[in-house]
């Protein structure tokens, strides 16, 4: 039997960090590197792959202050000067110990990796986590893992098991032969929505770096590239960008989006056939009746 990992119930909004005061804060004191890990919430799970996104929070735990001798906010910015500029706005918070998780956020801390993060609701999302990351309420994580039983949460009857269960959950046993099979379509999965994703990361940053005045940012419609057709997006550009791509640079766009457009959806087209696959393969090992 194994359990599910509730995620951090909702933080203080004091000590979610953006990417930008991340990577500030560690630069001004590389010592706060590990205390600053991304975020994973029911907004930013994706199926298979969760990039690392825009939102980071500093994790420390219930009791780390006390431990450490740490007794007010100036203690903590002599410890981690890093933090400062970011904190220092909430240094009047009355609360002791402000800056850290409650006790009920210890689970996730120390969840060992790999982990796999599952989204709850209609439309059940399992996404495969090797690094740091934590996860916010409802989101929940099974700890560690591996491929196998991502491969089994991720089939619709993993799902529905899902969707019913509470704490805990128990898999159905799985001949030795399959399950290898199952665990090398599970990172297969894994590895083609992580190229995906870099795939369209990659094509809107060159967008936004080559015709985004400074400081903007790519609207949803542009975020979604792959989706429009290219007259559209030379439309989208000059709206929101207000730069239009020169008619000289257009075959040079409409080249790589062609080729980005049939790439990504063709990694879409064998992600859906893994999925299919993994289905097959596991309908029958779960019970007819789920309790």
């Amino acid at each position: 039997m194994r359990t599910f990992i509730s995620g951090i119930p909702t933080p203080k909004p004091a000590l979610f960090f953006s990417r930008a005061a991340r990577d500030q804060a560690v630069i001004f004191d590389p010592a706060c590197a590990p205390l600053l890990r991304p975020v994973v919430d029911r907004e930013s799970l994706q199926p298979w792959y969760t990039p690392t996104g825009e939102r980071w929070l500093l994790t420390l735990p219930h009791g780390y202050s006390q431990r450490l001798g740490i007794n007010s906010f100036a203690d903590l910015v002599r410890h981690h000067p890093g933090l400062q500029r970011h904190l220092r706005e909430y240094a009047d918070d009355p609360e002791p110990y402000w800056w850290e998780l409650p006790a009920a956020a210890t689970a996730v801390l120390t969840a060992p990796t790999p982990r796999i993060c599952i989204g709850d609701g209609d439309q059940v999302c399992l996404s495969w986590d090797a690094g740091q990351a934590v996860v916010l309420a409802p989101v929940r994580m099974v700890a560690p893992a591996d491929h196998l039983t991502l491969a089994l949460l991720a089939s619709t009857k993993g799902k529905q098991m899902i969707r019913q269960a509470h704490d805990t959950f128990t898999l159905p046993p799985v001949p030795t032969a399959i399950g290898g099979r199952l665990a090398e379509l599970a990172a297969q999965a894994v590895t083609m929505a992580h190229e995906r994703h870099t795939l369209s990361r990659e094509f809107a940053r060159r967008l936004l770096a080559d015709f985004g005045p400074p400081g903007s940012t790519l609207s949803p419609l542009l975020e979604r590239w792959w989706e429009l057709e290219f007259r559209d997006l030379l439309a989208e550009v000059a709206r929101a960008l207000r730069n239009p791509i020169p008619e000289p640079f257009q075959p040079f766009w409409l080249a790589r989006h062609t080729e980005g457009r049939a790439r990504y959806y063709t990694l879409t087209a064998e992600i859906a056939a893994l999925e299919a696959a993994i289905d097959e393969i596991v309908h029958p090992l779960w019970p007819e009746e789920l309790p």
